[in-house]
């Protein structure tokens, strides 16, 4: 196996939420972060201080829009699970990406440290890795039960990591205010890239708005 390099905007590594070891770190380029106009209202951002705003029984999942047009940027891997995460490749196939929801136990009640601790687990880097590394990001937020659609953007915690054949890229969002156990819903959440070598994982990523979204409802 070939090691990882850790990339300092953010990095480590998860092929399919797989550990790596020897990892040794580089600069990469800055990343993209909330814009301004998404920074109000509870429901129209949630960045890591507005988790304690969340409604401890809001309902909150993934949502995937897969178009079926042949330039579609990304389109579902037949070779999905359907009781395994959901996986879906870009337009190039150079990239595949991996969703994961489940339930995340904590005693920290700080979105951000969550995410961070969460973000170390799925990706095998350690806590001194991820507070060297890990960098602000976001995914996009959308509304299932509300009128009006959502156009923000839900906070993250990155990290990415390169081989000579493969790029990576994490993102993790811990909700600890959701009370999980009385509404059943997962309170962790994360998306995993793996790219092909030279393929930037956050340019991906942003192209991953509109087909992999958030849902939150309270």
């Amino acid at each position: 196996m070939a090691s990882m390099v850790l990339m300092s905007a953010g990095c480590a590594a998860f092929p399919g939420g797989g550990a790596q070891a020897n990892r040794t770190p580089r600069q990469s380029s800055p990343t993209a972060t909330p814009s301004e106009a998404a920074q109000v209202g509870a429901l129209e951002s949630l960045g890591f201080a507005d988790g304690d705003q969340l409604d401890p029984l809001a309902k909150v999942g993934w949502q995937f829009a897969f178009l079926a047009a042949d330039d579609a940027a990304w389109t579902s891997n037949p070779a999905d699970d359907p009781y395994d995460e959901t996986s879906f490749v870009n337009a190039d196939d150079t990239c595949t990406a991996y969703s994961f929801q489940e339930i995340f136990e904590t005693a920290t009640v700080d979105d951000r440290s969550a995410s961070d601790e969460y973000l170390a687990e799925v990706s095998g880097a350690t806590a001194d890795e991820v507070a060297t590394y890990a960098f602000d990001g976001y995914f996009a937020l959308t509304h299932v039960l509300t009128p009006e659609p959502a156009d923000g953007e839900v906070a993250s915690r990155n990290i990415l990591a390169e081989t000579d054949e493969e790029t990576w890229l994490g993102a993790a969002r811990v909700f600890t205010n959701m009370d999980y156990t009385t509404s059943q819903m997962n309170n962790a959440y994360s998306l995993q890239l793996a790219c092909d070598a030279g393929i930037d994982p956050t340019t991906q990523l942003d192209s991953l708005d509109e087909i992999a979204k958030i849902v939150v409802d309270q």
